[in-house]
């Protein structure tokens, strides 16, 4: 926006000179605002219109968007989920460091077997 300056501020030397001056003064604001109203109006239209490869490129990117953040929270976990999960693991390897773990235990004994051809 340009910089308005009252043209008739200075003038008062008469009564008919000042309303004279203030109404060009308020028809001049009244135009600087009616043409700013329009460059607004015009802006917002073109935003809005825009062209469809525009459109098309916006809506894409929000439709990626949209599915990265789906696919987060389908694959996240809450703070108890990953604290219960560290904690199974934890008294899953205390087992197997034990030698208590069932499962670890038979896939060992397992393997030995085959590897002695028992099995």
């Amino acid at each position: 926006m340009s910089e308005f300056k009252l043209p008739h501020v200075e003038d008062l030397r008469t009564d008919t000179t000042l309303i004279r001056g203030l109404q060009e003064d308020f028809k001049a604001i009244e135009r600087e605002d009616k043409d700013d109203d329009q460059a607004l109006s015009d802006e917002v239209t073109d935003r809005k219109k825009g062209d469809d490869d525009e459109k098309a490129a916006r809506q894409s990117a929000d439709d990626d968007l949209e599915k990265r953040i789906k696919k987060l929270e389908d694959n996240s976990a809450t703070h108890d989920e990953v604290k219960e999960a560290r904690e199974f693991m934890n008294d899953k390897a205390e087992r197997v460091i034990l030698g208590t773990d069932l499962s670890t235990v038979k896939r060992a004994v397992e393997m030995i077997l085959k590897d002695e051809g028992v099995i």
